[in-house]
């Protein structure tokens, strides 16, 4: 019995180890493969590497050449915590502590479900673990670079532990956690704190709740409004929230947009659900994140709809956005559904009195089967299967030498200003100067793949054209160049001379 108790120790460690290996295959690979980019893992990886560096972050990375303090492109302090850790790991350093941060949630998960006696098993709380770990939102979000968002979503589940527990200091300090990974955090506080009221109704009097949980969801609000509307405008120069732009459609400032959903509820909802960008390309993509949700997991925020209130923002978020990219299953748009709707499900398996083991299982099943049919094919628009399939051999191609690019990579000097395609970018973002091709102004080196495999903002042609252009000017030298890419420096009598083309 005591060598059966052991093994069962060691299982969930086994299982954290085997998914910081698959994890790592998706989202370390991309990476040494060059297949994150500028935005956003460029951009973060500058702003860490300033950090690191006891300077003030700003963004150069912006594809119009404009340059803002980094904060005013999401407003997530957490990010100078990350700066350690850059000695660690270089540029790998962001997805690390994301993989890392995923598999904290798991833990999370897994310590709400251990807290009732009903699931309180072994084999069960396994397969709860696997099934967070499955979950299609997560390889989606691995395979696009890094966002704090992901980190946020992955600290709920702690909060909600110890909510559950009333250890108020530990729940104050995973809020404040939270609201520091991204401005977008705060309101949906508002809506985290209400559900677990509502889910808590009964074993918390509402003068307990005046004291704790209306404070907490007061401060969360006046966090979000002091952010969204005073300090993230004042950082970008403007007088809305740049980040408003997705939802223009409904009204131009934070206020009226609220108003319209308020005052136009029923076309507000039918938003939710329809392409409202009238073009049939785009049907179906609402469709498709709805069914993953329902299939993974989430057909239990109809039974504890309490949960369902924590996604309100959520939805809302992505839905009413006028970006058909914000709809579906892509990216890290979808990342905070997770969370949620796993702890929706552990939630309804501490109601079936019996044996929910049957009902745990059927729910895995059903999340492997739509994450893995999801990574082959689906309804979403921008899918890149090589970035997501880390078992098919793609994945595992870079379309470039490798290690050629990379050794070529580490002849650019630290800290001097560069010019680099988008998929470069990440690798060669410490220094405090890094703009987006084909912007240049002041940079002593331009980097550049030859193939225009990844030319964002740029068509494909356009790119081409414009690697030709300046190899040929007289203001550059060609310092090295393979079939796979070409590296440019300013000759010195051009060094004072900023290029604008």
């Amino acid at each position: 019995m005591p060598a059966i108790k052991k093994r069962r120790e060691k299982l969930p460690w086994a299982v954290l180890f085997f998914f910081f290996i698959l994890y790592s295959l998706v989202s370390l690979v991309n990476h040494y493969m060059f297949r994150t980019f500028a935005l956003d893992l460029g951009m973060f990886n500058q702003a860490v590497y300033s950090y690191a560096h006891g300077r003030h972050a700003v963004y150069t990375l912006d594809p119009s050449g404009s340059e803002t303090p980094f904060m005013a492109t999401h407003f997530s302090p957490v990010t100078v915590l990350y700066a350690p850790f850059y000695y660690l790991w270089g540029s790998y350093t962001l997805l690390i502590i994301q993989i890392l941060a995923i598999l904290a949630g798991g833990i999370g998960i897994y310590r709400i479900a251990a807290m009732s006696r009903h699931i309180n098993r072994h084999a069960l709380m396994m397969v709860i673990l696997i099934q967070f770990f499955f979950c299609w939102g997560i390889f989606s979000a691995l395979s696009y670079d890094f966002h704090n968002n992901v980190i946020g979503a992955m600290l709920v589940p702690w909060l909600a532990y110890y909510y559950k527990q009333r250890k108020k200091i530990a729940v104050i300090l995973f809020t404040l956690l939270i609201l520091a990974t991204q401005e977008t955090m705060a309101l949906w506080m508002i809506f985290i704190f209400t559900g677990l009221m509502i889910e808590h109704r009964k074993e918390i009097s509402f003068r307990k709740l005046l004291k704790f949980e209306i404070p907490l969801i007061l401060a969360s609000a006046l966090y979000a409004f002091a952010v969204l509307v005073f300090i993230m405008p004042a950082l970008q120069g403007t007088e809305n929230n740049l980040q408003l732009t997705r939802y223009t459609h409904l009204g131009n400032s934070f206020g009226s947009i609220i108003t319209f959903m308020i005052t136009h509820p029923v076309e507000t909802l039918q938003m939710m659900f329809s392409n409202t960008l009238h073009d049939p390309v785009y049907n179906g993509i609402k469709a498709e994140l709805y069914l993953m949700v329902l299939a993974s997991g989430g057909i239990f925020l109809l039974v504890r709809p309490a949960y369902l209130v924590m996604l309100l923002p959520v939805f809302a978020q992505k839905m009413l956005s006028n970006d058909f990219g914000f709809w579906g299953i892509n990216g890290q748009y979808s990342i905070e559904l997770i969370p949620i709707t796993c702890m929706a499900f552990v939630a309804t398996l501490t109601r079936i009195r019996k044996n929910p083991m049957p009902l745990a299982v059927i729910v895995l099943g059903s999340t492997l089967f739509f994450t893995f049919n999801a990574l082959d094919h689906r309804t979403s628009k921008w899918y890149q299967p090589a970035n997501n399939r880390f078992y098919s051999a793609d994945h595992f191609r870079a379309g470039m030498d490798v290690r050629a690019a990379n050794k070529a990579l580490k002849t650019i000097p630290e800290n001097v200003p560069v010019s680099s395609c988008s998929r470069l970018a990440p690798h060669i973002a410490n220094r405090d100067r890094l703009y987006h091709f084909p912007i240049v102004k002041d940079a002593a080196y331009i980097v550049l793949e030859k193939a225009g495999t990844y030319a964002y903002p740029l068509d494909k042609k356009a790119y081409l054209q414009a690697v030709d252009s300046y190899k040929n000017m007289p203001a550059w030298s060609i310092k090295f160049e393979n079939r796979d890419l070409v590296i440019l420096v300013r000759k010195r009598s051009e060094l004072s001379v900023r290029d604008n083309l």
